[in-house]
């Protein structure tokens, strides 16, 4: 490191002091891996959610190692739930099979077995929210490769069929078109689970998340891009308050003592046999018989 550093002064020199920053000096380094997105990542507080509700933690390199690799596998699979829900009648996790949840309560969850025995003795009524048939497959990277470029002809399709007119004789944006209208005049929404509507919603999210056009056509483009810059106004609010909250925490801590000097005895030396700098006069002693 060091005859780098003496080299790299070497050629400073040579060019008169001063290094000459121009197009070479760009980083041209290539990312070869797609860039993947996830709702999880937005947000510090989207990502501490997930990781509360899973309990992940790293305060151990055991915990660090095992919450991270759980982490990743929810960013390479993001079919796959992130959250495993628990019966709070038997206590057992619903992983695949179909659960009733409640909206009120928010976090309660009852399995087919125990709603159907009517166990749960829950006021407030539940929902079914069908299960999954079985595990997600994990894809390859061929598979995943050829997700996102569909991904991607979708959300030029999408921004085509939001500002073209009706004369277009495409077959695929007549479809997009219906989706959208789909979309507008759905009445089970996201909210209860509609097909259609969670895929429109998503492929909407990945577009506000890629557009920097103000007048941008695509339906709810504007609003989505809203509620992104409050998400990012309230991660910096956050941010800001911890930050004061910290700040406060170390201006309130105890300072640090003042180095003490020697101890020292009755006859003026320290504890470690030196003597003082002022020694104490001798007192007066009386004559021994």
């Amino acid at each position: 490191a060091a005859a780098a550093a003496a080299a790299a002064d070497d050629d400073d020199d040579d060019d008169g002091g001063v290094a000459s920053r121009g197009e070479d000096d760009r980083d041209e380094t290539e990312d070869p891996d797609d860039t993947m997105e996830s709702e999880f990542f937005d947000t510090r507080q989207a990502f501490l959610n997930l990781c509360q509700g899973n309990h992940y933690q790293f305060d151990q390199v055991r915990r660090a190692k095992h919450s991270s690799m759980m982490v990743l596998y929810h960013l390479h699979n993001p079919d796959a739930p992130k959250f495993v829900a628990n019966c709070q009648s038997c206590q057992s996790q619903i992983l695949n099979a179909a659960r009733y949840h409640c909206d009120t309560c928010g976090d309660y969850d009852v399995c087919a077995s125990c709603y159907q025995r009517r166990q749960h003795g829950h006021a407030h009524p539940l929902r079914l929210i069908p299960g999954q048939s079985s595990q997600p497959a994990r894809l390859t990277e061929e598979q995943r490769r050829e997700r996102n470029r569909a991904i991607q002809l979708h959300l030029q399709l999408l921004q085509h069929a939001s500002s073209c007119d009706d004369s277009c004789n495409s077959r695929n944006c007549q479809r997009m078109k219906a989706f959208l209208n789909h979309g507008m005049t759905c009445q089970t929404g996201v909210a209860n689970a509609c097909p259609i509507c969670k895929r429109i919603f998503n492929l909407l999210t990945l577009h506000a998340r890629q557009c920097r056009d103000d007048a941008c056509r695509v339906l709810k483009c504007r609003e989505l891009k809203e509620r992104f810059r409050q998400l990012q106004l309230q991660q910096q609010q956050m941010d800001d308050r911890r930050r004061a909250n910290m700040n406060s925490l170390y201006a309130m801590a105890p300072r640090a003592r003042r180095p003490r000097g020697p101890r020292l005895r009755r006859d003026g030396a320290d504890v470690h046999g030196r003597g003082c700098a002022d020694p104490p006069l001798p007192a007066e002693r009386a004559p021994r018989p």
